[in-house]
């Protein structure tokens, strides 16, 4: 079904994302595109003869952003399960290490099924744009089709000088195609401590010249500061000898991760941060000064025990910040509402449930360069919405705690998406 023609919506409670819930709230769309909002009463006597379609005792809320995944390893629990490979890394490195191991066994077809089961997991869960991260370019094909808005992020890296060519060559010839569907396509250096710093510094002049939105995983995890600062540590020790990496270990440099990033030329507005989680007080007002985006994945962090982020101290100092779900290898759903609610008690009370939500959906957006398109409910932004069933009553000024502390993905009754009923 699309909105094509005239339709009012409307339910019990409209949370647009930049007001306050409204009750009895509606919008019109037309052409795929919001209209007008306001009260259903205004809307009706405004526009007599428009189709009304009342969602009844529900909410009506933006559709929400994941702003970093990697949904082509979202049948990773099941490929580790055949491999044998089911029990929980004892340290980040050997969960870096258990992956490899699973990854080595899979096919092209493996990973172009298992993007598609993520596609369709994160529309099913409420999610209407991703900051999704691809390390096998070819399976890019399947967001062809899809109405998912977003940034598609190949990812690069590598220390071998002769592998490096090779990669650029591979990289240039996919980023030709600029768009796959409606998502954009953007690069990610992975992280400091997998790629050369020469390769690094080149990805960021690339992005920087040709416009290109860019991502890297940044201070996940205490074992990347001591090898960034130090060039020692479990992912010298461990992590590179089994990728037959020991000969590019790189001598301490004496930086620490934001600090490396700079001095490659990373700290630039569109180049998305990921984790965060080992910030200290200077290097997040670095950030903010930088005007950094930066995506906290409290259930991935959690699940790998690296630690908590700094959010209220972000939150405080500006840093533009957003929620991802990270990928099903350290998560267990693509859904951002769960991430908020697990995010809500992670954080101890240093985002409130209106914050979180707004990290969900304007921030996860600004995050991406969509805030024109998606992120809130606004005349000339497209109809991408969902409608939640609450099982109890929720009155007015419980609405974001209910956001919170429920299992609001099961609450999903529909989910439109650029226009159409999913």
């Amino acid at each position: 079904m699309t909105l094509e023609t005239p339709c009012i919506y409307t339910a019990k409670y409209l949370v647009t994302g930049n007001a306050p819930p409204l009750e009895a709230g509606a919008f019109l769309v037309n052409g795929g595109k919001i209209v007008e909002l306001g009260s259903i009463a205004a809307l009706k006597g405004g526009h007599s003869g428009i189709k009304v379609v009342d969602f009844g005792d529900t909410i009506l809320t933006p559709l929400l952003v994941n702003a970093h995944t990697h949904l082509e390893l979202t049948n990773f629990p099941q490929w580790a399960a055949t491999a044998g490979e089911g029990e929980t890394p004892a340290s980040f490195v050997d969960w870096i290490v258990r992956m490899i191991r699973v990854k080595r066994k899979l096919t092209a077809e493996d990973y172009r099924d298992s993007l598609l089961h993520g596609i369709n997991q994160s529309i099913a869960a409420g999610t209407g744009a991703v900051g999704d991260i691809i390390a096998h370019h070819g399976a890019r094909n399947q967001y062809c089709d899809s109405s998912l808005l977003g940034t598609l992020f190949l990812e690069t890296l590598g220390q071998d000088p002769e592998l490096i060519c090779r990669l650029k060559e591979g990289l240039a010839q996919a980023l030709q195609d600029e768009v796959c569907g409606l998502i954009k396509l953007g690069v990610s250096p992975h992280s400091p401590y997998t790629i050369s710093k020469d390769y690094l510094a080149s990805i960021y002049r690339k992005c920087r010249e040709l416009k290109l939105r860019c991502s890297t995983h940044l201070a996940e995890s205490a074992d990347e500061v001591e090898f960034v600062e130090h060039g020692r540590g479990n992912i010298a020790s461990h992590l590179y000898p089994y990728i037959g990496w020991e000969s590019y270990v790189p001598q301490a440099t004496g930086l620490r991760p934001v600090e490396y990033l700079l001095q490659q030329g990373g700290l630039f507005p569109e180049n998305l941060l990921v984790h965060g989680v080992h910030l200290n007080q200077a290097e997040i007002e670095l950030l903010a000064q930088k005007q950094m985006s930066l995506v906290l994945c409290p259930r991935s962090n959690a699940l790998l025990n690296v630690g908590t982020a700094p959010a209220g101290k972000l939150l405080q100092a500006g840093v533009k910040l957003s929620l991802g779900t990270d990928s099903l290898a350290s998560c267990d759903s693509l859904s951002i509402w769960d991430e908020m609610a697990f995010a809500h008690t992670w954080f101890a009370g240093e985002l409130d449930a209106p914050t979180l939500f707004t990290l969900a959906t304007s921030g996860g957006a600004e995050a991406l360069g969509l805030q024109t398109e998606i992120g809130s409910l606004a005349p000339g932004k497209v109809a991408s919405f969902q409608v939640l069933q609450p099982q109890t009553t929720v009155a007015p000024n419980e609405i974001f705690d209910y956001f919170v502390s429920s299992p609001c993905s099961a609450d999903i009754k529909h989910v439109y998406l650029q226009g159409i009923l999913q």
